[in-house]
């Protein structure tokens, strides 16, 4: 009878005596996938084929994933202000770390795009990259007046 109640204590102290719990622990770090550092006006003087002008920039963006950059023009041309038909053609030739592409607004279509998308690395997570947009007039301008297009560069998150 010493036995069964030695063996009764000792199931009743050890079962329920050690409870286990989970604890979720966890964090979030802001997205941060932006160009900075940009000039936002760009003339040419004097238009003419041949002509080039250089945009710098700063590009930082810590998604895992990486982020797509896409250049897109308004106009698909320099379009002249009085008639918009009578466009003069350039090119925007962006290059950023791993990015390198070309758009061509050379006739007149109106929101062409040219985008590249990279995966995410340390460098552009952390310090980010420089970048630069060459733009080459391609055409040669042939009615007076002036000539303008709106060249929109946008970073999205992967």
């Amino acid at each position: 009878m010493n036995k069964l109640i030695v063996i009764s204590a000792i199931a009743a102290l050890s079962s329920g005596s050690a409870l286990a719990e989970n604890l979720n622990v966890g964090g979030a770090v802001e997205s941060v996938c932006e160009v900075s550092n940009i000039a936002t006006t760009h003339y040419f003087p004097a238009l003419a084929l041949g002509n080039t002008k250089t945009v710098n920039f700063d590009l930082k963006c810590n998604d895992v994933d990486g982020a797509t950059l896409t250049l897109t023009t308004s106009e698909g041309h320099l379009q002249n202000a009085d008639h918009e038909d009578r466009g003069v053609g350039y090119t925007a030739h962006l290059t950023a770390g791993p990015y390198d592409f070309t758009l061509s607004a050379e006739d007149g279509t109106n929101d062409q795009s040219a985008f590249q998308s990279n995966g995410g690395s340390n460098t552009l997570a952390t310090t980010g990259v420089t970048g630069m947009i060459d733009l080459e007039v391609t055409q040669t301008p042939v009615y007076a007046g002036t000539y303008a297009d709106t060249l929109m560069l946008t970073v999205t998150a992967n």
